[in-house]
């Protein structure tokens, strides 16, 4: 989930830097009427320099700084999912353990129960 959220913020502020550098698509979105004109101009623009916001995400993605965080949020999963697995595999032993109780708790009295 942190990989989606982080790629998330990324395009957002990658959008975000993209509107505030571009003066002409900032005068051009004021003017807009509503918000479908607004998605039309932004779609515009867009369609013009989108190579060019796309290879700075790019970049910006393999970034050290990214991709460190990157290795430290798949060893964070990695490291939970083992302690998850190992604590699932615990629960799992006490409920047969129970269970085992449970059965010979009810087989025994009926067992020993005189016929009539």
């Amino acid at each position: 989930m942190r990989k989606l959220s982080l790629l998330l913020g990324t395009l957002g502020g990658a959008m975000a830097g993209y509107v505030f550098s571009n003066t002409k698509l900032r005068e051009e979105l004021t003017k807009a009427k509503d918000a479908e004109a607004a998605g039309k101009i932004l779609a515009k623009h867009l369609q013009k320099d989108g190579r060019q916001v796309g290879k700075e995400i790019q970049e910006f993605v393999k970034s050290d700084a990214v991709q460190d965080n990157m290795q430290k949020a798949k060893t964070y999963v990695n490291t939970n999912a083992k302690k998850l697995q190992k604590d699932l595999k615990d629960m799992m032993k006490k409920g047969v353990k129970k269970a085992k109780k449970t059965v010979k708790k009810s087989v025994l009295p009926s067992a020993s129960k005189p016929k009539a």
